[in-house]
């Protein structure tokens, strides 16, 4: 094979690489925008609208119910008066499973002192029962398979990143939010302000 065969070859092998990978990325976020798109009921003060984004900081909480690893109603309400870590994440998201364990540990410290989590899992059930016994974590979790991105985005998650947290006081105010991993370090640092 001459050299400008295999150039021509290389290059064709290049173009069908890239077209292939911006096809399936396109893909991805066709499906990941039609999920975002999905409704659901959120019962929310009008001054909550997810386009808030960060001015979340300082409204009071919108309400929400879901249903737990055992298909049980579970209302955000049921933790007022609580300091409440909600923490939006899924089983196949990296970050999500590497704060797990911090999580476990920071409720172990500071549960006695009236810090609830509560995990909001965008994902199926029985992926999200398998890997909750196997780190261990005892926190409730509620299953939003369809619906969390768009829950997450009336808690100021606009992007639908992944893992988002937010830290709510005992009114039901909330005080802080992160996208992506929250350290344990800093999450202390907002508890002790809020214990």
């Amino acid at each position: 094979m001459t050299k400008k065969k295999q150039r021509t070859g290389l290059a064709l092998t290049t173009y069908l690489v890239v077209a292939m990978a911006a096809v399936t990325a396109g893909f991805g976020l066709y499906q990941l925008w039609n999920k975002m798109q999905t409704p659901i009921a959120v019962a929310q003060p009008s001054s909550a609208h997810p386009s808030a984004g960060l001015d979340i900081i300082g409204q009071h909480r919108p309400g929400f119910s879901l249903p737990d690893l055992n298909g049980q109603l579970l209302s955000i309400d049921q933790w007022d008066g609580k300091v409440i870590l909600i923490n939006f994440w899924a089983t196949w998201c990296p970050p999500c499973l590497k704060e797990i364990p911090a999580f476990i540990e920071t409720l172990e410290t500071y549960g006695d002192r009236g810090f609830q989590i509560v995990g909001v899992a965008i994902d199926e059930p029985s992926a999200v029962n398998d890997l909750i016994k196997d780190l261990g974590a005892q926190y409730p979790q509620m299953i939003s398979a369809d619906d969390g991105t768009e829950l997450a985005k009336h808690y100021g998650n606009r992007y639908g990143a992944l893992p988002y947290s937010v830290l709510i006081d005992r009114e039901g105010t909330i005080r802080f939010t992160k996208s992506g991993e929250l350290y344990r370090e800093v999450l202390e640092s907002h508890l002790e302000k809020l214990l």
